[in-house]
């Protein structure tokens, strides 16, 4: 059977719910995680967050800091690494090659950093599609390795993570250089009074943040690689036989993604104001903890939602927009900037951080019921549309040779 009368995307009425349901949970913590960056003009604190002396907005940054910041990325790389398992899966059991299933991985991969660039490019310079692009082509290197050579790489992956997070606690060091950072958001094509400069600072943007990517983001390889070996254990299919283990998960993970935020939230609610050498100790903590708190998150949704073998109502609900997370993540950052950019709305430089995420919340509504009105007629997303005809070559129909040789 040749690759292209194999490759094929999965059936959505045929996919596992509790991925599904995972990744369209996760679009309202990345929602949240990213609508900060396009405010400007506002004075940036610790772990990059907005300084302000509103209760509400310090208690916004508190909330998205114990929930969501440096759990909902970590959690969207666990299912990328397992949604690549799967793929490989699902073209073995199809009959596929292992040469026509890596080009098939590496092709997906290329088209992932396309949409990245041009998501970068036009809309948001902290873009994720080109990044997991890039550390997806990394995986079809590690995605037939060992366990214990998945174990390995995958701490030394999880201590650079935490290594990483550090950077979000240089804020006192950068003041000293500067006097304090007073420019609102930390990229400048935020606050670009047209498009045109937007695109090209955004450009350089994202093109500093791919060369960077061997450094600055090997690190979301550990959640992808326990992703691959979770996917490999089908625990998201069929969480039955491990529901033990997954309700320890979920215990411990959340627990201590709760308790390594503390020191964090402490410092934004100004309870605590810690020196420019411990800062960084502080987000390092609430970084590994973080990536604890992901898979504490996907252990619980296993749990709710994969346990029954038919989705129930509410599994459904956010499973169709994790059906289309591509689509929703792009209309994020559309309608940020459509809000926020000063050569539009132009309201990043009027907005508490409170308000700002009320929008990003509204927004995620928005694709919440847009997806299930897609769902309702089976019709894919736009952006999902689009990839897979890139990805997935037109199938040729079989000839009575081929049909032959498969049979045999």
């Amino acid at each position: 059977m040749t690759e292209s009368t194999l490759a094929a995307p999965t059936p959505r009425l045929k996919r596992a719910a509790a991925p599904d349901v995972a990744r369209g949970l996760v679009l309202i913590g990345i929602a949240l995680a990213n609508v900060p960056f396009f405010l400007f003009g506002t004075e940036l604190g610790i772990a990059l967050k907005p300084v302000s002396d509103d209760a509400t907005d310090q208690w916004t940054n508190v909330f998205v800091a114990m929930l969501f910041d440096n759990r909902s990325y970590p959690l969207f790389a666990l299912l990328f690494g397992y949604g690549m398992t799967q793929l490989m899966t699902r073209e073995y059991t199809r009959g596929a090659s292992w040469e026509d299933t890596r080009r098939l991985l590496i092709r997906r991969n290329l088209w992932l950093i396309a949409f990245g660039a041009a998501h970068g490019v036009l809309l948001f310079f902290g873009d994720i599609l080109g990044p997991y692009g890039l550390l997806g082509l990394a995986l079809v290197l590690l995605i037939r390795a060992s366990g214990k050579v998945l174990a390995i790489v995958g701490w030394i992956c999880f201590g650079m993570l935490v290594l990483i997070g550090a950077l979000e606690g240089l804020s006192g060091l950068f003041g000293m250089v500067d006097g304090g950072m007073t420019t609102g958001a930390p990229f400048g094509s935020a606050a670009a009074d047209t498009f045109g400069i937007a695109v090209l600072l955004r450009a350089g943007e994202w093109f500093v943040q791919m060369v960077g990517m061997p450094v600055g983001g090997i690190g979301l390889l550990a959640p992808m690689i326990l992703g691959m070996w979770l996917a490999r254990r089908r625990v998201l299919e069929d969480p039955t036989p491990h529901l033990r283990r997954l309700g320890l998960a979920a215990g411990i993970g959340i627990s201590v993604s709760l308790l390594g935020a503390v020191p964090l939230a402490l410092a934004l609610l100004g309870i605590v104001e810690y020196g420019i050498f411990v800062e960084p100790l502080v987000t390092m903590l609430h970084a590994g903890t973080g990536a604890l708190g992901a898979v504490g998150y996907v252990a619980l949704i296993a749990i709710l939602a994969g346990r029954r073998e038919t989705p129930g109502p509410i599994s459904r609900i956010f499973a169709a927009l994790g059906q289309r997370s591509l689509s929703g993540y792009l209309t994020q950052s559309l309608v940020f900037v459509i809000v926020f950019a000063p050569y539009t709305l132009g309201l990043g430089d009027q907005l508490g951080i409170a308000e700002a995420s009320q929008i990003a919340v509204i927004t995620w509504l928005g694709t919440l019921i847009a997806a299930n009105v897609l769902a309702a007629v089976d019709k894919p997303g736009p952006a999902e549309w689009a990839l897979r005809k890139l990805v997935y070559r037109p199938r040729r129909r079989a000839t009575p040779s081929s049909e032959a040789n498969t049979a045999s």
